[in-house]
């Protein structure tokens, strides 16, 4: 009798986990094969070449001058065209010693530079005559605008300025400047118009001075990126000083007129690329990114090849990688920065960044100074450790262009940028919001790897069709 009730409980517990296991598998073995959910998972490589541009949009208030040469980079040179904005006027007008103004300086201040220090260099500023078009692209043509035969200075001067001390330059956020003198006459006519009071608005006074020009004529080796421009119009007037006892007496003191570049004019950037050959040169090896208005990268995206392998399936994630050259590994030394984001810090700032973007889309893009919104367009920066850029998941951009077009390849362009970002803080932490977009200006470039598996894109999708 014990072994039959054994035997019985056995049986029991045998059909008990056949059922619990059964269970188990409740879903995924039960499911008709019609309903099941496939997996696609597969790389694919992705063509890519180095194209060259002649211009970028630029709208900004800094200015880049100078001359640069490098083996690897080629030469570039830069210049820019400005308006100014009155900001200070003649508070003490009726104070004015003999009703005359005694200097004019043009300042340029800039708090860095690139190359060699002590290259000897020179900068001449031409009349701005003709008034300036919101032509923002760096190809703008200084004759279309301005006198080029009759040059108000010229100014010699080395990047690393030799009058001031070494102690200054050590001194914290010290800010480097040049200043060049300019013909008297601009700040005596300005001060007699004032007083007669003929310039009332910012457009008689942009009739009265359209501008300047400022173009290095001499010497190559270093570039002043310029921060602020400004021209001052210096005079002396009387004022009236009180001693202890309520005694008053006149005396002299120095005060100055000002100019400024704003935001609210115009300043156009001109930069003149010479690439050396060897950048637009089909390679097997390398494609290339070069900064400002240089060259750009095209990737092909084989649009036919994934529509031929998923089918109608859902992408989860297409992951794009740009593995770049480090500087020991090839014999040239083009460097394009990258960031750390944990190293911003304040509540706005800028960030060196890749954009990833279809070429009908550029234009529209940087004029109207749009921030990456991935779904037609992707930023990233640049990975230190792995010596990537990564661009986690361009989905949205290639299920777009399958939608559209799915037997046509898909044409994106590597575009080096900078964003100006603010911080938003929040429970979770500090998150860094982009909110404009610019070319980046600066001298750089990068070496990305193709060929092999250097330059490939990583796709996920999912059947998530149900048969009728």
């Amino acid at each position: 009798m014990k072994t039959k009730c054994f035997v019985v409980c056995l049986l029991l517990g045998i059909i008990y986990m056949a059922c619990d296991n059964e269970i188990g598998r409740l879903g995924m073995g039960t499911m008709p094969e019609e309903d099941k959910i496939s997996v696609f998972d597969t790389t694919v490589f992705v063509g890519a070449r180095t194209i060259e541009v002649d211009s970028v949009y630029a709208k900004t208030t800094n200015g880049f001058l100078g001359n640069f040469y490098d083996p690897s980079y080629g030469n570039i040179k830069s210049s820019y065209i400005c308006q100014y904005y009155p900001s200070v006027g003649f508070p003490y007008i009726d104070s004015i010693v003999d009703n005359k103004i005694d200097s004019v300086i043009l300042y340029l201040y800039y708090s860095s530079y690139i190359g060699d220090s002590l290259a000897p260099m020179e900068v001449t500023v031409y009349p701005v005559i003709e008034p300036l078009d919101e032509h923002f692209y760096t190809n703008v043509n200084p004759k279309d605008y301005c006198d080029m035969e009759n040059p108000l200075a010229k100014y010699s001067y080395t990047a690393r300025n030799l009058n001031i001390t070494d102690s200054a330059l050590q001194a914290h956020n010290y800010t480097y400047f040049i200043s060049i003198p300019l013909p008297v006459e601009i700040g005596q006519n300005y001060l007699d118009k004032v007083k007669n009071n003929e310039l009332k608005t910012v457009g008689e006074f942009l009739e009265f001075f359209p501008g300047t020009y400022l173009e290095t004529t001499f010497g190559t080796g270093s570039m002043l990126v310029v921060q602020e421009t400004d021209i001052l119009l210096y005079y002396t007037r009387n004022t009236v000083l009180v001693d202890e006892n309520g005694n008053d007496s006149i005396a002299t003191r120095t005060s100055a007129a000002a100019f400024n570049v704003t935001k609210e004019i115009i300043q156009l950037n001109r930069f003149e690329n010479k690439n050396p050959e060897f950048l637009l040169e089909e390679n097997a090896d390398k494609v290339f990114l070069k900064s400002p208005a240089g060259v750009f990268t095209e990737l092909t995206i084989p649009v036919r090849e994934i529509t031929k392998g998923i089918g109608k399936k859902k992408f989860s994630s297409i992951k794009l990688s740009l593995k770049a050259y480090q500087p020991d590994e090839w014999e040239y030394s083009l460097k394009f920065p990258g960031i750390d984001n944990s190293n911003k810090s304040g509540s706005s700032g800028n960030s060196p960044k890749l954009l990833l973007i279809e070429p009908d889309s550029v234009t529209n893009f940087f004029e109207m100074r749009q921030v990456a919104n991935g779904q037609t367009s992707y930023t990233t920066n640049f990975n230190s450790s792995t010596y990537a850029y990564d661009f986690n998941n361009i989905s949205n951009i290639v299920q777009n262009a399958i939608d559209k077009a799915p037997d046509k390849d898909l044409i994106l362009w590597l575009i080096p940028v900078e964003t100006t970002w603010f911080a938003q803080q929040s429970y979770s932490g500090t998150a860094y919001i982009d909110y404009i977009t610019f070319h980046y200006l600066y001298p750089s470039g990068v070496a990305l790897k193709k060929g092999g598996d250097n330059l490939q894109v990583r796709v996920i999708a999912t059947d998530l069709q149900i048969n009728d």
